[in-house]
Parts: C-alpha cells; sequence; structure tokens
C-alpha cells in the first residue's frame, strides 16, 4: 500500500508537469459549450451561404438532441484527443524505462499500471461529468427545455464514462504489447470506431458489448437491472485488460 501510494504521488507530480487531465477537462468543456454556440449560430451561418435557415427544422435542437450530438463527437473527435493525450503516459515509461528505478526501490508492475489507471479513469469520469452538465446547463439556456432533469444527464454521463474507463484499460493493454503510443492509439480507435459497431450487428452479443453502454447512455432514463449484463461484461473485460497489461510488463521485467 505504501508503494501504491508513493507511485500515485509520482503520477499526479508527472501530470502536473505534463498537464494531461487539464487538458482533457479543457476538451470536453469546449465541446460542451461548442455544441449548444454552434447549433444557436447555425441559421445566420446557413442563410449567409445562402441556405433557407428553415434547415435547421431539421435538426434536433431539443435539450436531448443536444447532448446526443455532444455524445456522438466526443465518442468520436473526443477519444481521439483522449487517447492521444493519455498514450504518453504508459508509453513513455516502457519506451524510456523510467520504470526500473521505482522497481528496484520495491515497486511493482502492478503499482505502475494501477496508479495510472486510477488517476486517469477518475479523471476521465470527472471530466465526463463536467462536461456533460456544462452542455446541459448551457444547453437550456439557449433552447428548449424538454424536461430532462439532472439525474437523466448524469446517468447517461456516468455510462459513457464507462465505456472511455474500458478503452483506457485496452489502450494500456496494447501500449504494453508494443510499447509504442500512436500504434496503440490507433488500434484502441480501430476497436472502438469499426470492431465493436460491426460486432453489434450480432444480436447475440449486443448485451454484452462495451459498446451497448454508448447506445444506452443516450437513453438517459434506463432500468439498471436489465443493463447487469453489459455492465459485467465491461467490468470483466475491463480487468483482463489490466491483468494482461500488467502481465506483459512482468515478463518484460524478466526479460
Amino acid at each position: 500500500m505504501k508503494n501504491f501510494s508513493a507511485y500515485f504521488k509520482k503520477e499526479m507530480l508527472e501530470n502536473l508537469r505534463t498537464y494531461r487531465l487539464l487538458i482533457l477537462f479543457i476538451a470536453y468543456i469546449l465541446f460542451g459549450l461548442m455544441e449548444p454556440i454552434l447549433y444557436r449560430m447555425l441559421p445566420m451561418i446557413l442563410e449567409s451561404e445562402g441556405f433557407d435557415p428553415a434547415m435547421m427544422g431539421m435538426m434536433d435542437t431539443s435539450q436531448q438532441g443536444l447532448l446526443r450530438s455532444y455524445m456522438a463527437n466526443l465518442s468520436q473527435i473526443g477519444l481521439i484527443v483522449v487517447t492521444l493525450t493519455i498514450m504518453g503516459t504508459l508509453s513513455q515509461e516502457l519506451q524510456r524505462k523510467y520504470w526500473i528505478l521505482p522497481r528496484s526501490k520495491g515497486g511493482s508492475a502492478t503499482t505502475l499500471v494501477l496508479s495510472k489507471f486510477l488517476l486517469y479513469g477518475t479523471g476521465l469520469g470527472i471530466a465526463t461529468l463536467v462536461g456533460f452538465m456544462v452542455n446541459n446547463f448551457y444547453g437550456r439556456m439557449l433552447f428548449e427545455y424538454t424536461g430532462l432533469d439532472l439525474p437523466g444527464v448524469l446517468q447517461g454521463a456516468l455510462l459513457f464514462a464507462l465505456y472511455f474507463i474500458f478503452l483506457l484499460s485496452l489502450l494500456f493493454f496494447f501500449i504494453s504489447l508494443i510499447q509504442k503510443g500512436i500504434p496503440s492509439v490507433l488500434l484502441t480507435l480501430f476497436v472502438s470506431f469499426l470492431v465493436f459497431p460491426l460486432l453489434n450487428n450480432f444480436s447475440a452479443l449486443q448485451n454484452f458489448l462495451p459498446y451497448g453502454l454508448i447506445e444506452e447512455s443516450a437513453k438517459f432514463f434506463f432500468d439498471w437491472s436489465s443493463l447487469a449484463p453489459v455492465l459485467v461484461s465491461t467490468l470483466v473485460l475491463t480487468a483482463l485488460c489490466l491483468l494482461g497489461t500488467i502481465r506483459r510488463i512482468k515478463t518484460m521485467e524478466i526479460l
């Protein structure tokens, strides 16, 4: 426990130096603010370009519509920002052998991986909640309020955050295998953008894929008991990714 606390403090100090979590928070908040502003300005943009502003009627500018649009952008562009920002925390550690010194003082692969995962997983969770609340608050100021209260927003944000936390563990696993940041990011994006949507077409897998968390989060109100299969499978897959990462780094230590 003492080693874990020391390593976690090291991760926090490194984060203060690299501003990784600050970048994530700024990105989430900017995405949350830009969506309502863009929708508000779109009629003027359409009119200036010679289009009929009535085309805006084809877009869902309700409270839920803005949040769903925010979630769609976050799950694509936002995921790219997240993975590129976080990749260096483990890839640099392995490539440059920074873990050797803590290892010589009693540290382990387990403390290395779990301290990073706890810090950035917690940061992702909080940033997601903040981003959703910013988008919801600003959207309600500019557009129609359609009865979606804070509990519904937070429920959707929680499922969304769980999916991103799973992808964080997957990113760590890929980094441990190839020890390079960019290829690991590309593999993570490949799984999220292509593999999961393809597998989601098979009804037998839909209730067990972490990707289902994204779809369910867009509903905002749901029966938590019906989500048990996807929640359990997501937690199990996250644990397996972390165990695989730890096992791989231990093998590197032996070599």
